[in-house]
């Protein structure tokens, strides 16, 4: 039978390493619209999200082997893990201000994650390393949120631009 930390564990790795890739599509529609300052954000957030998932996976061994669950077996608290965002939240046209708007959100979810599992949690290493990591994200909030206060906020917002199939000449 898995343990209750192995379980926990093996959501933490997938949380990291779905972040990671999905930090990696961004960048690449980025750098097809050619939009290489978000690109290059987006690699620098996709290899945060990987060294993360390299630190789990290492504190990982000491339980033993990790479940291999498949996709419908974990539990998160939205359809994607708290750290993928969802695609309807860029855009080609995104500035690095709203490419961090984007990363915060998503660092504030997967701190929701992890502080929810440390305080619901009844295996009390699971509550320690919920914490733990809740910790480590908040970190990651906190340096988005510094770099979003030194970043210009853009003068027009990218969602505000008319959809090319509704204008009219």
């Amino acid at each position: 039978m898995t343990s209750k930390v192995a379980l926990f564990l093996a959501h933490a790795v997938a949380l990291e390493t779905e972040a990671g890739e999905r930090y990696d599509e961004l960048a690449d529609v980025m750098d097809v619209h050619n939009n290489q300052e978000v690109a290059t954000m987006f690699r620098q957030m996709a290899e945060f999200s990987r060294m993360h998932a390299a630190q789990v996976t290492a504190r990982a061994a000491e339980f033993g082997p990790l479940p291999k669950l498949k996709s419908w077996e974990y539990r998160w608290n939205a359809p994607e893990p708290p750290e993928v965002g969802d695609f309807t939240g860029t855009h080609y046209l995104m500035t690095p201000f709203h490419a961090l708007q984007f990363a915060l959100a998503n660092e504030r979810r997967g701190w929701e994650f992890y502080n929810n599992s440390a305080k619901e949690a009844t295996d009390p290493e699971v509550r320690r390393l919920g914490a733990e990591f809740a910790e480590e994200e908040a970190e990651h909030v906190e340096t988005l949120e510094s770099w979003l206060e030194r970043t210009p906020r853009p003068d027009r917002d990218w969602a505000e631009d008319p959809d090319p199939a509704q204008v009219v000449d």
